[in-house]
């Protein structure tokens, strides 16, 4: 008996040719939970995946559990229960061999204060299997990147808070991982160190690179990231790219204003009120005689207020500007 062969109907065929190939996985993550001795429960069965070449940011508000997830993916923490695959290598099985696909910048960390910036970066070049020449070459890149060069012969000790975290950052990038993990990377760094540290992560990413990213900074997760993770109390309460989590909100449109009796004075408090269409959004301008204000879509801080109740660090978000 003959098998028949189904033609594909023309329109069969554009969406084959027009569909994207489904990326291979980079990180699994399983219902993973963390419970401290004391009873904390810092991650409760959290499932997310990472597709190869995406940058995920997580964020939420202080002790919501970021940094008791990232340090479970780089298996300095145990979870109490669940599984992490990198690249297909199970994280509790096989550390070492999970780990060296990774590069981490903690959130905290010290660094070597009476080496130079150069002898830094090769000493830990040299401890990543890179040979000499190689610790050699892949320093000095790295140090050029993060416009680090000024500062290669001075010590560590010598440096400024927002210098030395750039160090940390460039110790992930050595040797060219896979997989970056990044626990508030430019926390402490200036606006233009920190899209210094955009500029770098995105070259990463451009020749394949993964990144997983805990930040503070809005505009940081905006820009950066495929996708956005918002935990809450140890959950993922949400996860998806920023027009998915925008579909969360039933009033998409937000005033901004302050005291209408007296709207220049900075120390007023400033309000904001969303509502469900840019008519309504007018019409509340109009009711309260609004002579300064905006109307905007909403944001992703907007959605991050409406999941967690909170809003970002207004001292971290001001000094973006």
């Amino acid at each position: 008996m003959v098998a028949r062969i189904r033609s594909l109907s023309p329109i069969e065929i554009e969406r084959a040719t027009l569909a994207p190939a489904p990326r291979e996985i980079a990180v699994c993550v399983q219902d993973l939970v963390k419970t401290y001795r004391d009873g904390t429960e810092a991650n409760r069965g959290i499932n997310l995946e990472v597709q190869c070449g995406e940058v995920v940011a997580i964020v939420g508000p202080n002790g919501a559990g970021k940094t008791t997830f990232l340090r479970q993916l780089t298996t300095e923490l145990r979870p109490t229960a669940g599984c992490v695959s990198v690249f297909g290598v199970d994280v509790l099985a096989e550390p070492q061999q999970a780990k060296r696909a990774m590069g981490i910048t903690p959130q905290d960390a010290g660094v070597f204060e009476r080496l130079t910036v150069r002898e830094h970066f090769e000493l830990f070049a040299r401890l990543k299997h890179l040979s000499k020449r190689e610790a050699r070459e892949d320093a000095k890149k790295v140090i050029a990147e993060l416009e680090l060069s000024g500062e290669t012969n001075r010590s560590v000790g010598s440096l400024s808070g927002g210098q030395r975290r750039r160090i940390l950052i460039g110790l992930a990038l050595l040797g060219r991982p896979p997989l970056l993990v990044l626990d508030e990377p430019t926390t402490g760094l200036d606006p233009a160190s920190r899209r210094a540290v955009w500029a770098v992560i995105r070259r990463a990413v451009s020749t394949g690179t993964t990144v997983i990213l805990s930040t503070h900074y809005m505009e940081e997760a905006e820009q950066l990231s495929d996708r956005v993770g918002v935990i809450a109390s140890g959950r993922l309460v949400a996860f998806g790219t920023l027009d998915e989590l925008l579909t969360r909100m039933d009033r998409s449109y937000r005033v901004s204003y302050r005291d209408a009796l007296n709207p220049s004075d900075p120390l007023s408090e400033l309000k904001i009120r969303y509502f469900a269409s840019f008519a309504q959004a007018q019409q509340h301008v109009a009711r309260e005689l609004l002579s300064e204000y905006s109307i905007a879509r909403a944001s992703l801080e907007d959605v991050y207020f409406t999941l967690t109740g909170e809003s970002f660090d207004k001292r971290q978000t001001e000094s973006m500007g």
